[in-house]
């Protein structure tokens, strides 16, 4: 067994049984009073009762050979302490919203923690596992609390730079509320890596845009007069996810809005390089018309589409055929052959006219079918952030 942490009121151990560890927090003989007893028992039989997966879980507990009281808990890596300042945004954010919920379940259990700080939350894994912790233990008295605050004790006063302005008073009513202005602290300072004190401190969005709402949440949480904060965790989770929602409502519209359309500009082969004649061949009673290119079926739909022309009799562009560069059709001697391809080359100028009229109007079409899909979406993300924002519950 060896010491791995000290609090105000006692000493936590590292353990080790059948290859597996587990802490041990002790109640130090010098510094407990029947208060202290009270409240570390208090703790050991709420952490035992109940469960949830972000509140510390109490495995065992007893007295020592000296008489202490003890319980043995799981045994983390650290408490957040240790990341603040190594987080992303998104890790941030996650830890934000599991303390939320380890709260919110911590406050339905009918416990109001009134020492929440980044030392009281404990971690393992990276911020797989993440516990609430301390659950009174490492709580003052009102008159221990106000007496060191009032003496102005600084080494003291480290201890209570997460305590809401109730806790400096005397007499003042404690309530869930207490709870969510220290929260609001750590989150800020999740974020940041300074906690808010005063005016014009360091803001979410002055580090993340992407959870610059948060701002407004933290701002209600950390309110003076604890009637004006969240009353509930589950406010906040809702007004957070609501939030989380419009801002992402509110990007896409954005993003949707700056979509470029691309221009119908059209760059094509066969555009720059009409279709022409590059050879021919009789065969049998086949004319072979070899091409520069294999036109593809749009140029196709031009030939047969070109309006008036002239041609060998019955022998116009619906007859031919066309494979690997080559236009086919049947000629029966070399007069036949030689009018049709005399024929099929007047042609050319006017079906690269219309081939290329083709490609610029289904380019156009395209670009308007885009603007107009757009102009949709952009429609519906509005209503739907609309009427998303005015629902009531």
């Amino acid at each position: 067994m060896k010491a791995i942490g000290q609090g105000g009121n006692g000493f936590v151990y590292e353990l080790e049984e059948d290859g597996n560890r587990f802490a041990a927090k002790v109640l130090a003989p010098s510094r407990s009073n029947k208060e202290k007893i009270k409240r570390f028992k208090n703790e050991y039989l709420f952490c035992a009762q109940k469960r949830h997966e972000n509140i510390i879980r109490v495995i065992d507990h007893g007295l020592t050979d000296n008489g202490d009281p003890f319980f043995v808990m799981p045994i983390f890596d650290g408490s957040i302490r240790d990341l603040i300042g190594s987080l992303s945004e998104d890790e941030s954010y996650q830890l934000t919203k599991t303390l939320l919920d380890g709260l919110d379940a911590a406050h339905n259990f009918g416990a109001i923690h009134r020492d929440l700080k980044p030392e009281n939350i404990l971690y393992s894994d990276r911020l797989n596992n993440v516990a609430i912790a301390d659950f009174g233990i490492a709580q003052f008295g009102e008159e221990e609390l106000f007496t060191a605050v009032e003496t102005k004790d600084g080494s003291r006063l480290a201890n209570f730079q997460y305590a809401a302005p109730e806790q400096r008073n005397r007499g003042s009513n404690i309530s869930k509320a207490t709870d969510i202005y220290s929260l609001g602290l750590m989150i800020v300072e999740i974020f940041t890596g300074e906690i808010p004190f005063g005016k014009n401190h360091k803001t979410i969005s002055s580090v993340s845009d992407k959870y610059s709402y948060l701002d407004e949440v933290v701002d209600k949480m950390l309110q003076q007069d604890s009637s004006e904060r969240y009353q509930n965790v589950e406010e906040i989770k809702l007004d957070v996810s609501a939030r989380a929602n419009e801002y992402i409502a509110s990007l896409k519209i954005s993003q949707l809005k700056n979509t470029a359309i691309p221009s119908h500009e059209v760059d094509d082969e066969i555009i720059n390089d009409p279709i022409r004649i590059v050879g021919v061949e009789w065969d049998n009673g086949n004319l072979h018309i070899q091409l520069n290119h294999q036109p593809p079926h749009q140029w196709q739909w031009a030939l047969r589409n070109m309006g008036s022309f002239s041609s060998v009799m019955g022998k116009g562009p619906e007859t031919f055929r066309f494979t690997n560069g080559v236009a086919i059709n049947t000629a029966y001697d070399q007069g036949e052959a030689q009018r049709i391809i005399d024929s099929f080359k007047q042609w050319l100028p006017n079906v690269a006219r219309i081939y290329e009229q083709k490609l610029r109007q289904d380019a156009e079409n395209i670009e308007q079918e885009k603007i107009r899909d757009l102009q949709r979406k952009i429609a519906e993300e509005e209503e739907k952030k609309s009427i998303n924002a005015n629902l009531t519950f």
